[in-house]
């Protein structure tokens, strides 16, 4: 059950990653309808992280801070996603919260992976 829920977990992670890149690259590109398509699958992702998320840290990391924290900047990283994916479809400014979700992503993922203690 544990190695399922990490799979699911770091899968989700890394599709997020690839489809955050893809839909703002679509919605620059004025490919409003397939960057559409893509901005609901990076939700249903998102979805799939936070209840997997969740469910290891209450299950198993319930006394690690450090996993509260990474819960609380991966928060931040689907609103910088989602301001990011928002603001390109309205063809408004959107590159810093499109390097703001990147770069966070990047140390939520090193949190994840005990890179960063």
């Amino acid at each position: 059950m544990y190695n399922a829920l990490i799979e699911s977990h770091v899968g989700g992670w890394e599709v997020a990653f690839v489809l955050l890149i893809v839909g703002y690259i679509l919605y620059r590109s004025g490919r409003e309808k397939a960057g559409k398509i893509v901005h609901m699958l990076l939700r249903l992702m998102i979805v799939i992280i936070v209840v997997s998320g969740a469910w290891m840290l209450f299950q198993f990391r319930a006394g690690d801070v450090l996993y509260y924290v990474k819960g609380v900047l991966g928060l931040f990283v689907f609103g910088l996603m989602e301001m990011a994916l928002g603001r390109a479809r309205r063809q408004e400014a959107s590159t810093g919260f499109f390097v703001g979700a990147l770069a966070l992503m990047v140390v939520v993922i090193l949190i994840g992976y005990r890179v960063i203690m």
